[in-house]
Parts: structure tokens; sequence; C-alpha cells
């Protein structure tokens, strides 16, 4: 009896600040190129990744900081998901306190997460509001929304704080070890086991490639295996 190929696996590693995740999120997420896939959502701390890779953040390098608010715009556009025209307020602003939560939800409530993360980066990237990201009290109340308030009560418990940041570190080093040095980060396996690592939003086509998926279902897609 002929049985079906293993699933094609992503592991996103994401981090709320960087607006190519959020890009890299919503193709992953929403279009039917990615849909046969098991999609895994990681949260990671940016900074931490940079810093250890030696990768200097945007904003230290000159002419960096414009062009890729450029590209993320452009991006955006092309692939069709709602982008703030303008960086939102205190940008590169610090997400370790809401990444640890996401690293709980993640372990706890894996269908969930997803649906968290969504309406986090709807505020954040789509309406330009950093304070939906830095604000304890905004992103709590979408956490309650989702997951209900004896739920986030749990997590909000010290002890599962502290948990919080360490499953997030230990998310963080698992993707350096895995090739990671920025993001959006995609560790996949393909149906035959291989497994390869793409950065980036403009390598998109190539994972999907990687994975034996259609990349002709999207133009968006068709332009970048041109």
């Amino acid at each position: 009896m002929a049985t079906d190929p293993p699933t094609p696996e992503i592991t996103l590693y994401f981090d709320l600040v960087s607006p190519f995740s959020y890009i890299a999120f919503q193709v992953l997420k929403n279009s039917p190129i990615f849909q046969s896939c098991k999609i895994i959502y990681t949260p990671v701390s940016l900074r931490t990744i940079l810093t250890t890779c030696g990768n200097p953040p945007p904003i230290a390098v000159k002419n960096k900081l414009i062009y890729i608010n450029r590209h993320r715009l452009a991006w955006s556009r092309r692939l069709n998901i709602p982008m703030s025209q303008t960086v939102p307020a205190g940008f590169p602003f610090p997400t370790t306190d809401i990444q640890s939560l996401l690293a709980l939800v993640a372990v706890s409530h894996p269908g969930k997460v997803a649906e968290v993360v969504e309406r986090l980066y709807a505020s954040v990237w789509a309406d330009g509001d950093s304070a939906s990201a830095t604000d304890s009290e905004r992103y709590t109340k979408v956490l309650e929304e989702v997951l209900g308030s004896d739920v986030v009560e749990v997590l909000m418990a010290e002890e599962k704080q502290t948990e919080g940041k360490s499953l997030l570190e230990a998310n963080t080093h698992r993707a350096i070890e895995e090739g990671a040095f920025g993001l959006p980060w995609l560790a996949c396996t393909s149906p035959t086991r291989e497994k390869e690592g793409f950065w980036g939003v403009d390598h998109l086509g190539l994972a999907a490639e990687f994975l034996g998926l259609d990349v002709g279902m999207e133009s968006g897609f068709r332009i970048m295996m041109k």
C-alpha cells in the first residue's frame, strides 16, 4: 500500500521587531504555496542573533536603514501584504518581554501561537503601532482575547516569565546553530528529509523550490524565481 511522502516542514524564526519577519510570517501562513507545509513559528531575539554573529544592526550601517525601509515597502506591495508607510515609533524597539511570552505560548499552546503573532504583527507593522509589542497592557489584552485570562495569568507569573526568557534564549541559540545570522530565518526540511536554511523574504522562492512546492501559484513567486 502506497503511503504519502512526509510533509515538508519550515521552522520560521522571527522577532516582532523585524518587518521582513512579518512579511515572511504572512506569506507562510496565508499563501496557498505553503499550505501543504508544517510551519513551526519560533520566537527568537534578533538583537542576540546580530550580536552573537557580529552582524551590525541596520541603524549602525550607513545607508542600510534607508535601503531596508524602501525594500520592506517594495516586498509588501509585491506580495500584497499590508504595511505601514512610516516606521513604527522607537524602531528598533525592545521585544524581549513579548518574545519571551510568545516562546511560552509556542510551547504551551502551539495551535494558538500563529493567531497571537498575526494580531501583534498587524498592529506593529500594518498599523505602525510599536506599543503593541512594548506595552504590557496592550499585548496582554491580545493574549487574553486569544488564550483566555486564566491562561495569561499563569503565563505572566514570575516563574513563568523566567522560563519564557530561558526558552527564548534556547530558541535563539538553536537558530544560530542552524545557520541564522539575521531574520527571517527559515529552517526547512524537505519531503526527502534533506535540511537547508534560507535567510530573508527574497529567498522564500528558493525555500519553496527546495521543498518541492509549486512556486507558479502566485505571481510574486514567479518573479522571485527568475
